[in-house]
């Protein structure tokens, strides 16, 4: 055994010890790196996150005393003074420290609207999925997901919501009224453009799968009847009339 791995096998043992009173972590670690040579514990430590604590309801769940415990151990502050510039000044204009905060690190890989060498704006809309309308090979770009809606929500942006999730979406119909507005008028208002519930290439697919597998729903449907079926009702109805 080299020094380097001596290191690092009490270093993991003494965390394990601090979060799991129980030993029980530390003991399936130490039968594990047991029968590993130099070569093989290396390799094992450069995976993505290699160690993982398992947990046993109601015998093995460490108390937050623990959790704090464990990050003394790795030398990880559990807390930390925020700078918060834009709410907090003095009257000098200088940010100040908050109060101690929790801080966490998550260790979750960025999205691609996140990254910005790896983000781009599209300049032609014309390459679509004909399923869903989503933008697809050049003409792809970033999206909004469901958490850039939430946040939506939150800031109370409404109208940008139904901006975004209709004629600047998959809403053909409104699509094309939307264009046709700013060429001829130069401007464009949200409340002017009319919005179907049909007008949807992601509602349409969604719904024309349900039925297929004999489930009936309101997404587009009206009184038990397709679109298309409404609006040649209401076709024979104006002839009749």
């Amino acid at each position: 055994m080299t020094p380097q791995r001596k290191k690092a096998e009490e270093l993991i043992y003494k965390y394990f010890d601090a979060v799991d009173k129980t030993g029980s972590n530390t003991a399936y670690y130490k039968n594990l790196f047991s029968k590993m040579s130099d070569t093989q514990f290396k390799t094992f430590c450069n995976r993505p996150l290699p160690f993982r604590f398992h947990v046993k309801p109601w015998v093995v769940e460490p108390k937050m005393e623990d959790i704090k415990e464990g990050l003394d151990v790795l030398g990880v502050p559990l807390t930390e003074k925020v700078y918060l510039p834009y709410m907090y000044k003095n009257s000098k204009g200088e940010p100040i420290t908050s109060k101690e905060a929790v801080v966490v690190p998550i260790h979750i890989k960025k999205m691609k609207q996140f990254i910005v060498k790896k983000n781009h704006t599209t300049t032609g809309i014309n390459d679509r999925d004909y399923k869903t309308g989503l933008l697809v090979y050049h003409d792809k770009g970033g999206k909004e997901s469901d958490r850039e809606m939430e946040g939506l929500i939150a800031m109370n942006m409404d109208h940008t919501m139904k901006e975004l999730s209709t004629f600047r979406a998959d809403a053909m119909n409104a699509k094309s009224v939307a264009y046709a507005t700013i060429a001829t008028t130069g401007t464009l208002s949200e409340k002017d453009i009319p919005i179907d519930q049909d007008d949807f290439t992601s509602k349409n697919t969604l719904n024309y799968y349900l039925l297929g597998s004999c489930i009936y729903t309101n997404i587009i449907n009206q009184d038990y009847m397709l679109p298309i079926t409404v609006r040649n009702k209401e076709r024979r109805v104006v002839r009749e009339v």
